[in-house]
């Protein structure tokens, strides 16, 4: 599916799937009355139309798009090379974690094949005053805390010794990342707008993060 939401600066963001690339840029050169150039500049792929407009394809996975594959006079043949390297094997791990929840896994060609997910209740804020207030705050801070230790060993037990090819993340994360046991953890994506945690996430968010994303700029 894809996603499209407004970009810092003006324009618009679209998510789109590596296997709709492809037609995504066939589309765009319809809409906008054929592709007048194409090519890689650092870590994006720029698309010129003739009418003005312009799409800047990104693959986050890896550092700068294979520009080598992107000299094609062709946009949509170029569009096929990078579908076809997004589609690769890959091993990849995902954390993610939200309000006391967390799911982490590593997933090969699609596969989950290791994971823990687990959730703990933790107590929204209160508007009590005096010493109720400071003892919700307690309790709330001691309900973090213990549902983000889980977390850590969860992840640590999962990653810590692991071989993977990229690691993503979604959510909040940062605190869990804070463990010095995942120090080598770096996330080579970050989504922060997840649902709750499960196990079934991992699946989605490891297939969001091989797609595409572009920046779309329309005429001025």
């Amino acid at each position: 599916m894809v996603k499209i939401r407004p970009a810092a600066g003006g324009g618009r963001i679209v998510e789109v799937e590596p296997e709709r690339l492809p037609k995504w840029v066939a589309n765009f050169a319809a809409r906008n009355g054929g592709i007048a150039a194409h090519h890689a500049e650092g870590n994006a792929w720029t698309i010129e139309s003739n009418e003005g407009a312009s799409a800047g394809v990104q693959w986050a996975l890896a550092d700068g798009l294979p520009a080598g594959w992107l000299l094609d006079d062709d946009p949509e043949k170029a569009a096929e090379h990078l579908r076809d390297y997004a589609l690769e094997p890959r091993a990849i791990a995902v954390l993610l974690a939200r309000k006391g929840a967390f799911s982490v896994g590593i997933l090969r060609d699609g596969r989950i094949q290791t994971s823990k997910t687990d959730s703990a209740y933790v107590q929204g804020k209160t508007k009590a005053g005096g010493q109720s207030q400071q003892r919700f705050a307690r309790r709330r801070e001691g309900q973090a805390h213990a549902a983000e230790k889980r977390a850590r060993d969860a992840v640590f037990a999962v990653l810590g010794n692991a071989q993977f090819d990229v690691l993503v993340t979604g959510g909040v994360v940062e605190g869990v990342l804070e463990d010095p046991r995942l120090a080598k953890l770096k996330p080579a994506v970050h989504f922060g707008d997840i649902a709750e945690p499960k196990q079934s996430l991992l699946t989605e968010t490891a297939y969001r993060a091989i797609g595409f994303r572009i920046r779309v700029a329309d005429p001025s």
